[in-house]
C-alpha cells in the first residue's frame, strides 16, 4: 500500500510538473480590430500622376480578429492571426455616357481584406507575471477584392495580383485570471492590391432609368494604409 501510494504521489507531482512546462505555451486571442482607413484609387494606372494618386477613402474599419501564438522561450514568441476586413460607402466614383453627356453616378464602393499574418514577437524584459509587453514583425500574405453595387447589379474581380508586405506591432497585455488576459496591440502594415473588374450586367437599373454599362474590365488599387487598433481577451493554455 506504501509503495502504490508512493508511486501515485509521485505520478502526480510529474504530472503538476509536466502541466506547469506546458502552462501559457500557447495563448488564443479573439477581439476586434480597428483600422482607421483603407483606399480605393480609381485610376491607378493613368498617366496623369494627380488623377492617378487620387483615392477614395473609406474610414473607421473595424472587423473580427484571431491570433494564435506559441511561446518559443522566455524571450521569443511565435504568432498566427488573421481577420475578416469589409467597408463600404456610397460616392459618385461611377462614370458612364449617356447619349451625348458624361454622368456621375453614386455607386457603392467598397473593399474586402482578409490578411493572414505570421510575427515574431519579443518580450520586453520589464514585463511581469500580470503585465506583459511585446514588440514585434512580421510578413503578411492580403486577399483583396473591390466591390461595387451600381442600382440592380455589381462588379466581379476577374484578376487580382498577390499581395504581401510587412508589419510591425507593439502591444500590452493584462492578465485577469492566471490563464485569461486582456490584450490590446497596435499595429503598423500597408498592404496594396492591384484588381481587374468588370459589371456583371451591360445594363443597370439606376433611380428607376435603364442605363448602359460598358462591359469592358477596368483597373482599381485597394490599400489598407491606416494603423490598427486590437482589443480583446487572450486565454493561454
Amino acid at each position: 500500500m506504501y509503495i502504490l501510494f508512493s508511486i501515485s504521489l509521485f505520478v502526480l507531482l510529474e504530472m503538476n510538473l509536466l502541466a506547469q512546462t506546458i502552462e501559457k505555451k500557447f495563448s488564443l486571442f479573439a477581439g476586434m480590430d480597428y483600422t482607421t482607413s483603407a483606399q480605393i484609387f480609381l485610376n491607378p494606372n493613368s498617366s496623369d500622376l494627380i488623377i492617378r494618386n487620387k483615392s477614395f477613402e473609406l474610414s473607421d474599419l473595424f472587423s473580427p480578429v484571431i491570433d494564435l501564438r506559441f511561446q518559443a522561450n522566455e524571450d521569443l514568441i511565435v504568432g498566427f492571426s488573421t481577420e475578416y476586413i469589409v467597408k463600404r460607402e456610397k460616392a459618385f466614383n461611377q462614370t458612364i455616357v449617356d447619349g451625348t453627356q458624361i454622368i456621375q453616378l453614386e455607386v457603392d464602393d467598397g473593399v474586402v481584406f482578409i490578411p493572414v499574418e505570421l510575427s515574431v514577437y519579443y518580450l520586453m524584459p520589464f514585463s511581469t507575471e500580470q503585465f506583459k509587453f511585446t514588440m514585434g514583425a512580421g510578413i503578411g500574405y492580403y486577399y483583396g477584392a473591390h466591390t461595387r453595387i451600381l442600382g440592380n447589379t455589381e462588379i466581379e474581380n476577374v484578376e487580382r495580383k498577390r499581395s504581401f508586405g510587412l508589419l510591425v506591432s507593439i502591444g500590452m497585455e493584462y492578465m485577469i485570471l492566471e490563464q485569461l488576459g486582456a490584450r490590446f496591440d497596435m499595429k503598423f502594415r500597408d498592404p496594396e492590391i492591384k484588381i481587374s473588374s468588370m459589371y456583371k450586367d451591360s445594363t443597370a437599373i439606376y433611380h428607376g432609368r435603364e442605363l448602359q454599362i460598358t462591359q469592358s474590365t477596368f483597373d482599381t488599387k485597394i490599400n489598407l494604409n491606416g494603423i490598427s487598433f486590437l482589443f480583446g481577451l487572450t486565454f493561454h493554455f
